[in-house]
């Protein structure tokens, strides 16, 4: 075990130094959001969007869509698709996203999957392919990538969570990102997690996130994210095999971005 943190340490601090502008993927799931994005170890359907290796954890197949507006504008909203197919030996992720309006518009889509490597150890991966479409003078462009995550169960109650996005920008000159996370589960009804990314020439953003079951119906979230800096919270509702989420960031410049997103899980 000791071993294997090394590596991991020796990862992060060489993934770090990656020249990576503003992601093309942006986490999706009002979950997520009412959480401040602060999910890189923390287990749920759409760490689908977030850290590929979390898939080993998936237990049933499930289904999801979400929707995004940014600032309240819906120009700026984004759509999101997603499924979680939960073979034993590799579980499977496909994702799909739309942003953008009849002028511009970025369609996103993914294929991963993940295996543990030991019994506290996983790794995912996923490819990724990005069309971007524009009107007028700007001409359609595609490109094919990949991203890669990996947990670490570092005690009984802590896992930490890397997850790096796009390490062909060299090659493609698409940014990259690199995100780090500590998730400590104190019982099945409550969480604490807190995580950092770093995406090309933007700042370092530190995200701080906790959930709280309350009863066996309803979640409630809030975090924090230093870049922007902006405060979450978040509501979730459980009904039989559904889960609907609302997520809203708070931004004192830019104004609120929310998000609602449901989960449908073939039990």
């Amino acid at each position: 075990m000791l071993r294997w943190n090394a590596v991991l340490v020796s990862f992060f601090i060489s993934a770090a130094g990656l020249h990576a502008g503003e992601p093309l993927f942006v986490p999706h799931g009002a979950e997520a959001m009412g959480m401040a994005f602060a999910v890189t170890a923390t287990s749920g359907h759409w760490n689908c969007f977030n850290n590929q290796a979390l898939l080993t954890i998936a237990t049933a197949t499930s289904f999801s869509a979400a929707l995004e507006n940014r600032f309240m504008m819906p120009a700026l909203s984004s759509k999101a698709v997603s499924a979680v197919i939960a073979v034993k030996a590799a579980p499977i992720c496909l994702v799909a996203t739309h942003y953008g309006n009849a002028d511009y518009c970025r369609i996103f889509t993914g294929l991963g999957s993940a295996v543990r490597v030991t019994e506290g150890i996983a790794v995912g991966v996923q490819v990724d392919y990005i069309s971007e479409h524009g009107i007028g003078e700007y001409r359609d462009v595609s490109h094919v990538t990949f991203e890669t995550g990996m947990t670490c169960s570092l005690a009984p109650l802590l896992t930490l969570g890397l997850h790096l996005f796009n390490p062909l920008s060299l090659l493609n000159t698409l940014p990259s990102s690199i995100e780090a996370g500590l998730q400590w589960k104190q019982s099945d009804d409550f969480l604490l997690a807190i995580g950092s990314s770093k995406v090309s020439n933007e700042p370092l953003s530190v995200q701080l996130g906790l959930a709280w079951d309350v009863g066996d119906r309803l979640i409630l979230r809030s975090g924090y994210m230093s870049s922007p800096s902006a405060f979450a919270f978040g509501i979730g509702f459980r009904a039989g095999s559904l889960q609907t989420d609302a997520g809203f960031l708070l931004n004192s410049m830019t104004g609120v971005t929310s998000s609602v997103s449901i989960i449908w899980t073939i039990r």
